[in-house]
């Protein structure tokens, strides 16, 4: 059995040796660490690794290096030892004065409660969220931000060796002669003892790892105390990894799993306390420490150049002729052949798990192929053809010029009872007994000839072609042309073959119609291989493999570098047993077939916040509001995946924003954010991250100051309303008012046009014809006076009539009283030219009253004859002058003559009033005497009328 182990090691240490520089990412100076001396690697609670070096303490995301020295706060940038906690700080060990932790990116320190007492912890322990300083005979634990030696007493014959946090167990002792141990419990009473010469005589690695384990180990063998049991387990290097010693062996508690670690190995420890899961180093890496972080991946430490990175999905793969050029992998017969350049034909041997030479050739290798029918191998380079068969290697020297092979086969098909043959200007058709050129065929472009269903297809680089009765025909599919350079061609099923391009993807075609692979678009297609219903594309980006559903076939998955590809330029891949095989540029890679594109997405945090740039923080969340305010967001991941894929995630701040947005970017603002409560949702798939934060309101911006403004604006919008509605209605009445009162006053014009004295009079005068049988002037006196009367009654029913009726009325009128007054009375109408007496209106009745005041209360105190006359006077379009003038006694002596004012002239007074205050009219009234010396001095009454817009 153990020397089945140590073969095995052997055989795994060879192959990892042998393409170690092919799996590992390797982090140096040159990548962002301050040193490529490097003591340990740890991982946090949050899935941050930590690296000690031996200049500053380094946190890593998967993206960037973040560096703590002693400008960040730590007392020596010497870090040696560092211990995760589960409260998530990260505890610091170096040989200082001040040591302690980091929180939230700050670095804490605190000293020895004894000043100026330096530290030298490298037996520290640590259980739970306490670590224990520790010595070789001198313990220290925090308390009070100080570091306190709780007892430094220790005696002649025995010697304190470490400190233990236990209920029943205190303390560990040894003898002088170190060959034994004893537990002592919290008297420091001896319960139990174990011999222990072979692992305390040895230089030796101890401490409590758990609150019931302590351990030591040292280059050979490690042990471990159960401090509830008091059962000890020990365990050596030779059986359990088949390594007799190893330098630098630690064990650490990582990630709730015990590790082991050791120059030259790294692995778990089961509950027995046996190595599993073992990796063993590369020599040439020359890694003191290894560690295996939460998702499976290997971290490597080295003191001279820096840190190796080997993924979880790296370690199953295998590398083979590295250092070679592999132009095509494939089953030729029962065997895997690899062409390698420059090297020949390699085979694959299955029980070394590598390819070893087959058929050496030191120049450019063509194909190699198996010819059913003749049940030959056949192996094609630029200098020759060789020919495998029952066991026999020959090489064929058919022609003459042995560099002209190169211009007549460089692929060989058996179809017919012949051989068909590419080279660089066409197509050979070759007699298989004497291998002798038949038939030379001219066809720029061939880059393979294939046999489908007894049919010789030919994949050239203007297209898809068929040779038909010795002629290469093109094959027209019905959907689309494919004139596009064809590279090769495999067999799908019986009646479907894929189509390979050189820069257009594949397509899969019955030979009539033609259907693109999706995703393969653009892609240089070198090779394929289809087993089952899966296809592997062999491009330029790796390999794609596609699953067939639904009647056709999907992408399911690509796999490049990130998946442990050596170069993304593969020229085959083929399937064997459980793995796949690709060949590149850069060797042959075998990984296994089931491999996925596993993200190592740990977690997603928002590493900063500023609002006004002010950090956000969980204890500091509450901003007041400010003008133009801008708040700042930077996201970070923690991701070790060995790709370099851009990170998307989405984001959206509620209550502002109800759907998500996508973004590749680290930064986003917002700007003029409102007072109020906000969160900050971050979803990066299996990662999520939310911040809430609160903006206060300004005084002014306080909900009650909000709700007090409400009250006061429906306040002020009430008052003002009513304001308004009262307003609105006393301008309501004040117009019923108006128009009543108008009414009214139109109602004693007309009494006054119609006063009895005026009807009795005019009756009387019709009375008086008809008694002196006058009938013609009774008569005309009727009919006028019937005309006005009926004048009055229709007019009063319009607030304003034409310019021209108002003189119609006024004329009749004063005929009337012509003819009452028996020709004492005469009237002249004069009328400016200007007017337009149709269009210009006027009041109705609002001149005749005073027409009528010149008539009774001018002319007829008079006894001379009368003479009334009106005089009407353009101004502007919408205003004109009304003069009414009469040679009667004047407004004094009529005064004298009544002792008391015209009633008509104070309802005019009234009617002006209101009618200006309408807004409709603009209209004044004035009166003078004509005469002022004579004793008939005649009145004038001017009204200037004006029409508002």
């Amino acid at each position: 059995m153990k020397y089945k182990k140590l073969y095995i090691a052997l055989l795994l240490i060879s192959i990892w040796s042998f393409s170690f520089s092919q799996q590992f990412t390797n982090y140096t100076t040159d990548d962002g660490l301050p040193s490529n001396h490097i003591y340990k690697i740890a991982q946090d609670q949050k899935g941050f690794l930590w690296f000690a070096t031996a200049k500053g303490l380094v946190k890593y995301n998967g993206n960037t290096f973040k560096v703590f020295t002693t400008k960040d706060g730590l007392a020596n940038n010497d870090v040696w030892g560092i211990f995760p906690t589960p409260d998530n700080k990260l505890w610091y060990l170096s040989k200082s004065s001040k040591l302690g932790y980091i929180e939230n990116d700050s670095v804490y320190g605190f000293e020895s409660e004894q000043k100026g007492e330096i530290f030298s912890p490298i037996f520290s322990s640590q259980v739970d969220n306490s670590i224990i300083l520790t010595g070789s005979n001198k313990f220290h634990i925090l308390k009070d931000e100080k570091w306190h030696n709780p007892t430094d007493s220790k005696t002649e014959d025995l010697i304190r060796v470490a400190y233990v946090k236990h209920a029943k167990v205190s303390s560990f002792t040894t003898n002088t002669a170190k060959d034994s141990i004893f537990i002592r419990d919290k008297n420091k009473t001896v319960i139990e003892g174990f011999e222990f010469k072979d692992v305390l005589e040895n230089k030796n690695v101890r401490g409590q790892i758990t609150d019931s384990l302590f351990y030591w180990v040292n280059n050979k063998e490690y042990a471990f105390l159960n401090l509830n049991t008091l059962k000890l387990y020990r365990r050596n290097f030779k059986n359990e990894i088949n390594i007799e010693t190893s330098k630098y062996v630690r064990i650490n508690l990582i990630n709730n799993r015990l590790q082991i670690s050791g120059s030259g190995f790294v692995g778990m420890l089961d509950t027995d306390f046996h190595i599993t899961n073992t990796y063993y180093i590369p020599k040439e890496l020359k890694a003191h420490f290894g560690f295996i972080d939460k998702v499976g991946s290997i971290w490597l430490s080295t003191f001279t150049n820096g840190i190796y990175h080997l993924p979880k999905e790296k370690q199953q793969v295998k590398y083979c002729l590295s250092t070679e050029t592999v132009s095509n992998i494939s089953y030729v017969n029962d065997k895997i052949i690899a062409n390698v350049f420059d090297k020949g034909f390699y085979k694959y041997d299955d029980t070394k798990k590598e390819f070893v030479q087959f058929i050496a050739e030191d120049d450019y290798i063509f194909d190699a192929s198996y010819i059913k029918a003749l049940d030959a191998e056949y192996y094609l380079s630029k200098s020759s053809v060789i020919i495998a068969k029952n066991n026999k290697i020959e090489k064929l020297d058919f022609l003459n010029n042995v560099n002209d092979i190169n211009d007549k086969i460089r692929q060989l098909v058996y179809h017919d009872d012949y051989f068909y043959t590419r080279f660089a200007f066409g197509m050979n058709k070759i007699n298989p007994n004497n291998y002798s050129i038949e038939t030379q065929y001219n066809q720029q472009g061939i880059n393979q000839i294939f046999l489908f269903n007894q049919k010789l297809l030919v994949a050239t680089s203007s297209g898809l072609k068929e040779f038909i009765d010795e002629e290469f025909q093109s094959i027209p599919f019905t959907n689309q042309d494919l004139n596009r350079s064809i590279l090769n061609l495999k067999a799908v099923s019986e009646d479907d073959i894929l189509i390979n391009t050189d820069g257009f993807g594949a397509y899969i075609s019955d030979l009539k119609t033609i259907k693109q692979l999706p995703g393969s678009e653009f892609q240089i297609v070198n090779n394929a291989f289809i087993e089952d219903n899966i296809i592997w594309l062999a491009t330029e980006s790796g390999i794609l493999k596609y699953t067939k559903s639904n009647g056709g076939f999907s992408l399911q998955l690509v796999i490049d570098k990130n998946n442990g590809l050596s170069s993304n330029s593969v020229s085959n891949v083929i399937v064997y047993k459980n793995q796949l095989m690709a060949s590149t540029d850069k060797g042959i890679v075998i990984l296994p077939k089931d491999v996925k594109n596993e993200t190592h997405l740990l977690d997603v945090y928002i590493d900063k916040a500023t609002y006004n740039k002010r950090d956000i923080l969980a204890d500091y969340s509450v901003f007041k509001y400010q003008k133009n305010n801008n708040l700042n967001f930077n996201i970070s991941h923690i991701d070790f995946s060995s790709g370099y894929d851009v990170f998307s995630y989405k984001y959206k701040l509620k209550p502002i924003q109800k759907d998500w947005v996508t973004t590749t970017t680290n930064n986003f603002s917002f700007n003029n954010l409102q007072p109020g409560k906000y969160t900050l949702h971050i979803d990066a798939g299996s990662a999520k991250k939310q911040l809430s934060f609160t903006i206060k309101p300004l005084w002014w911006q306080a909900i009650w100051v909000k709700g007090f403004m409400v009250l006061l604006s429906i306040f002020l919008i009430v008052l003002i309303s009513r304001f308004f509605v009262k307003r609105s209605q006393f301008k309501r009445n004040q117009q019923i008012y108006q128009d009543k009162r108008l009414s009214e006053l139109q109602l004693k014009a007309l009494r006054f046009q119609m006063n009895p004295h005026f009807v009795f009079n005019s009756l009387s005068a019709i009375q008086y014809y008809i008694g002196e049988n006058n009938f013609e002037a009774s008569e005309t006196y009727l009919v006028k006076f019937s005309k006005l009367i009926r004048q009055f009654f229709e007019l009063s029913k319009e607030n304003e009539i034409s310019l021209a009726t108002e003189i119609s009325v006024l004329n009749n009128y004063l005929e009337i009283e012509k003819l009452r007054f028996k020709e004492k009375l005469n009237f002249t109408i004069n009328i400016d030219e200007k007017l337009d007496k149709e269009s210009i209106t006027i009041p109705t009745m609002l001149l005749q009253p005073i027409v009528e005041n010149a008539v009774n209360h001018g002319v007829f105190n008079k006894m001379d004859n009368g003479l009334i006359t009106l005089n009407f006077v353009n101004i502007s379009p919408l205003a004109f002058k009304v003069e009414i003038i009469d040679d009667g006694v004047g407004f004094v002596n009529t005064k004298k003559r009544t002792h008391k004012e015209v009633k008509s002239s104070n309802v005019l007074k009234d009617r002006l009033h209101f009618l200006n205050s309408s807004e409709k009219w603009n209209i004044s009234y004035s009166k003078e005497e004509m005469y002022p010396d004579r004793e008939d001095k005649g009145n004038k009454s001017i009204f200037i009328i004006e029409k508002n817009k």
